[in-house]
């Protein structure tokens, strides 16, 4: 009889650490799930440095780019308006470009020559994104920050303000952000130093491209001789 209890005293430890073991692990899937959001570019480049597999790509817009509806910015992002923008119009500073004198300027909302949302696609999947933005009213910023889908950040009341740096970092690298209005009226907008992080090439993966190459290049000159 006493056999029969050990058993069963065994049994249920053993169940009482399987439950603890699951318990476990899915607080750990739920505590990860959030990603981070930073209104202070030190703190967001600092948080960034302690990952060396990613490096950071600064956009200053110091070339003017022309009016149209998808343009290509230095730094290889595709910004894209979801209708042509109508430049220019007295919210966005009548500019008749929009990059210029180191700043890009846009509008969302519903007025003749805005957007209702304006796409950033990176040139790469990133795992961070941040910006010093200025005259903010109800711009929203969106991405699938954390790999479960779209979430919205509307910036003045998380930066404190018309102007500040915005910077999230993900649990999940994600390839876009939309810019959009959460009200009917328009909001004009600027932004500068537009940085993102891309992850930093693995040197295996390095070594093994240059050997390619190398080899390739052999093999074509021994044809060639």
């Amino acid at each position: 009889m006493r056999g029969n209890n050990l058993v069963k005293l065994n049994a249920l430890n053993s169940l009482a650490f399987a439950t603890g073991t699951v318990t476990l692990l899915l607080s750990s899937v739920s505590s990860v799930s959030a990603y981070t959001i930073y209104t202070n570019r030190t703190a967001w480049e600092a948080a960034l440095a302690t990952n060396p597999s990613y490096k950071i790509t600064t956009d200053t817009f110091s070339n003017t780019i022309s009016s149209a509806q998808s343009i290509t910015l230095d730094s290889g992002i595709v910004s894209t308006n979801s209708a042509p923008p109508t430049l220019p119009n007295p919210f966005n500073n009548n500019s008749v470009s929009i990059v210029n004198s180191g700043v890009y300027d846009n509008a969302s909302g519903t007025l003749t020559g805005a957007s209702d949302t304006i796409t950033w696609q990176f040139p790469a999947t990133v795992l961070a994104f941040g910006a010093d933005f200025s005259r903010i009213d109800e711009l929203t910023l969106t991405g699938n920050f954390d790999g479960t889908g779209d979430q919205t950040i509307s910036i003045n009341p998380t930066i404190g303000g018309e102007n500040g740096f915005l910077g999230i970092i993900g649990t999940a690298e994600f390839s876009s952000v939309i810019f959009a209005n959460n009200t009917t009226a328009v909001d004009s907008f600027s932004i500068d130093n537009a940085s993102f992080a891309t992850k930093v090439p693995e040197p295996n993966a390095v070594v093994a491209f240059a050997i390619l190459g190398g080899s390739l290049l052999l093999i074509k000159k021994a044809k060639g001789s």
